[in-house]
């Protein structure tokens, strides 16, 4: 009996192992392929007090739509702002509720905590629930796999990094990084709270303008994939 058993036992594990290894066969978002004019600006870390008022103001003027990667914890202390954010027509997508490093996480259920309760968060402040989720520091592991097809979020990363977490660059450094050689389907990341990237919005705004561009969010770029 032991003999017919044990081959079984190791086709089992040999099948979950194979569950397991495609997990990591996922990829992020770097962008989109579309045949429509729209690239997203997309800020992470948010939101906070200051500066995403600033940038909603500067939104509704160039009538320009956004996605905010917003922190649960920053949520809970802003929840105004982030209603504000809704009003206006942008998007709200999830960032984890510490901006944990999550493959450092010990296990999915603290992987599953860090992504369902900003989830739960986001919803309970705003009424609507995130489809969309960007990893802090864009780690990724077989932990946040599972979570993520659990609750069938994508992943976003970006195809043009403006390196605006990096207080040593410069606001002009900031602005080409995000624009240059810029197309469709381009996804820009950015974070609210730096003053440098309010600074070049405007310019920012009007070089995707001039490439005839339109800037949405990336809920709206993802339903316009050409799979």
């Amino acid at each position: 009996m032991i003999g017919k058993v044990l081959p079984l036992v190791l086709l089992l594990v040999g099948l979950m192992m194979t569950t397991a290894n495609a997990q990591t066969n996922q990829k992020p978002y770097d962008r989109v392929n579309t045949d429509k004019p729209y690239v997203c600006l997309t800020f992470d870390d948010g939101p906070d007090g200051k500066m995403v008022p600033k940038l909603l103001e500067l939104f509704a003027k160039e009538n320009v739509k956004a996605t905010f990667f917003v922190i649960g914890k920053n949520m809970l202390q802003h929840p105004e702002i982030a209603k504000r954010i809704i009003a206006q027509g942008h998007e709200i997508g999830n960032h984890s509720r510490t901006h944990a490093n999550l493959p450092k996480c010990d296990s999915v259920d603290a992987v599953r905590e860090e992504i369902v309760s900003t989830q739960n968060i986001i919803t309970d402040t705003v009424g609507i629930t995130p489809v969309t989720f960007r990893a802090p520091y864009l780690a990724h592991d077989d932990k946040v796999w599972e979570v993520l097809d659990e609750l069938k979020l994508p992943s976003i990363n970006a195809s043009k990094y403006s390196d605006d977490w990096n207080k040593e660059k410069s606001a002009e450094h900031i602005l080409t990084r995000a624009t240059d050689n810029i197309k469709a389907g381009d996804i820009i990341l950015l974070h609210s709270w730096r003053q440098e990237t309010y600074d070049v919005m405007p310019e920012m705004i009007k070089r995707i303008k001039a490439a005839g561009l339109e800037m949405v969010t990336v809920k709206k770029l993802l339903e316009s994939e050409i799979k």
